[in-house]
């Protein structure tokens, strides 16, 4: 099983991505609940803004646009990365998961 430390960014982005699309499912689904609120508020914020179309960077400026809509969604991976793992080692053991520490 590859770690953080040694997969490339790209496959590392696009396993967190990945697991954010099951983790969202299974949490609407009721069969996994162990999230942090402060990551459920950070995903709901971050969702928000890439749907709002109120942005610090106006989306009409072709690349720039998008770039602060791409930090915003980079931010979000980053800081639920930990219930991320969490949830993979819960889908791959099938064991009851820890309870979220903050």
């Amino acid at each position: 099983m590859a770690t953080p430390a040694n997969m490339n960014l790209i496959k590392r982005l696009a396993e967190d991505l990945r697991l954010l699309i099951s983790l969202t499912g299974d949490f609407v689904k009721g069969r996994y609940r162990s999230v942090s609120p402060l990551s459920g508020m950070v995903f709901i914020l971050a969702i928000a803004y890439l749907l709002i179309p109120t942005d610090l960077i106006s989306d009409f400026i072709p690349g720039l646009g998008q770039l602060d809509d791409a930090a915003v969604f980079l931010a979000c991976l980053y800081y639920l990365e930990k219930d991320l793992y969490r949830y993979r080692a819960w889908k791959e053991t099938g064991q009851r998961p820890e309870p979220p520490r903050d």
